[in-house]
């Protein structure tokens, strides 16, 4: 008998112990719970994946040339047009995009705050400081995604996996303040690589696809992209506009 209590004894203790060690378990997997995605922390890794903020911060200068066609909604050209971009950053800001339309050169400058267009050497005293700016902001902002989303004025939301032109992908929703626009942008569910994005307006919905992605100096860059209007369910309408950009040079 006193050999079974002995016995019993020990089957107790050790199923006490067990019970201790799987409870111990139990709350730390309680405790350890997974950390949602949220916009900040999926931007962070898309800029890390592209090249890095930090690494693209420290560019001296910057140039490429653009190629665009715009395109009306029966198919037919609208216009064409080959610009040459260069971005110094060096001293301050100072950016400047050339071009030639109807026989005239164009020089539009941006000088820290300060903007300007040159038509034929004569400056431009038409246009508005307002116009110019946002023709150049237009100019650099789609150049530097996703860095240039990396602001405490945009408001960022993680979506979540999504279906994006018949592929699975993580969507990235940004919200800009003062403005109406919203942007949602996709990217590979594994790679995280850029494949498009689409923009809601106060007049109109544009997808636009990155059909080719070029590695310049460590950074991930559109080299080739298509841009269509959309209805609000994201169906494609019509072609408006190709978009080549080459011969990057980067450096820092």
């Amino acid at each position: 008998m006193a050999v079974i209590r002995g016995l019993n004894r020990r089957l107790l203790l050790i199923a006490g112990v067990g019970g201790i060690i799987a409870l111990f378990f139990i709350f730390r997997g309680k405790d350890a719970t997974v950390i949602p995605e949220t916009g900040a922390t999926f931007l962070a890794k898309i800029m890390d994946e592209h090249g890095g903020k930090k690494a693209w911060d420290s560019i001296n200068k910057i140039s490429f040339l653009k190629t665009f066609s715009l395109y009306k909604e029966d198919g037919s050209v609208e216009m064409t047009r080959n610009e040459k971009h260069s971005y110094g950053y060096t001293n301050g800001i100072s950016r400047l995009v050339q071009w030639k339309q109807d026989e005239k050169t164009y020089n539009l400058v941006q000088d820290d705050n300060t903007y300007s267009q040159v038509i034929d050497g004569q400056l431009d005293t038409l246009a508005t400081t307002e116009q110019l700016r946002n023709k150049m902001q237009a100019s650099t902002f789609v150049l530097g995604l996703p860095y240039t989303l990396d602001t405490p004025t945009n408001e960022l939301s993680y979506n979540g996996l999504k279906t994006f032109e018949g592929n699975i992908a993580h969507e990235l929703e940004v919200r800009f303040q003062g403005s109406e626009d919203i942007w949602w942008l996709y990217y590979s569910e594994a790679e995280l690589e850029w494949l498009g994005y689409w923009v809601k307006t106060s007049g109109h919905y544009s997808l636009v696809l990155n059909t080719e992605m070029i590695v310049e100096n460590g950074f991930l860059l559109s080299r080739k992209r298509k841009s269509y209007r959309t209805d609000s369910l994201r169906n494609k309408t019509y072609l408006r506009a190709e978009y080549l950009y080459d011969n990057y040079a980067i450096i820092k």
